[in-house]
């Protein structure tokens, strides 16, 4: 790994731990044991450093997420798999710092939003067509059940809902997949579908 992998690993749990406004890169020079000198020659700036550990993070979402939906199994363990990548996400994305990146970095945060958005619309939305063919899933369309389940993400795992409701981002994404999907499946999808469910 060279430096500069070295500074953007380091700096994601630094800023996820201690916050990305509050953070200061003399605590990450000092905690790495690093010249700032040598920081600056590869992030010229706070905000570029937060900018590319985000990108980094992001990518690795993406690289858990694709072999998920692309596996061999049903398009509702697919979905299971889903809720259970960004469930482990969410102990280290947590409502304050979703906060915390909309307040302060806000077009950082409308990029994060919309790689959320283009991952569930260009890839998840093969899985409900692949459930519609397994007959697990109701053949409604494709499209309002997307945009549903898009909107329920985008209200329902956020700082404000989060934090006035009492609720862990992990417990918002399993219960928003537990009705969703509740009511799109198919007779032959409700077993598979509690199993699921026993397992969550």
């Amino acid at each position: 790994m060279n430096d500069q992998q070295k500074i953007i690993e380091h700096s994601e749990e630094k800023f996820f731990r201690d916050g990305f406004y509050k953070t200061t890169m003399d605590e990450v020079a000092e905690e790495m044991r690093m010249s700032k000198k040598t920081i600056y020659k590869f992030f010229p700036s706070k905000e570029v450093l937060i900018t590319a550990v985000a990108r980094h993070f992001m990518e690795k979402m993406r690289s858990k997420i694709l072999p998920a939906l692309n596996s061999n199994k049903n398009a509702i363990e697919k979905l299971e798999d889903l809720v259970s990548i960004l469930t482990a996400a969410s102990l280290k994305v947590t409502p304050k710092r979703i906060d915390e990146m909309q307040r302060h970095f806000p077009s950082l945060w409308i990029e994060i939003d919309k790689f959320r958005t283009n991952m569930m619309f260009e890839n998840i939305t093969k899985v409900i067509d692949q459930g519609k063919a397994e007959g697990l899933f109701i053949d409604y369309p494709t499209t309002i059940i997307m945009n549903v389940l898009v909107a329920s993400v985008r209200n329902i795992v956020n700082p404000e809902f989060i934090l006035n409701n009492n609720f862990s981002i992990s417990e918002g994404a399993r219960y928003a997949f537990k009705i969703i999907i509740g009511g799109i499946i198919t007779e032959k999808g409700r077993k598979t579908f509690n199993q699921t469910l026993n397992k969550m």
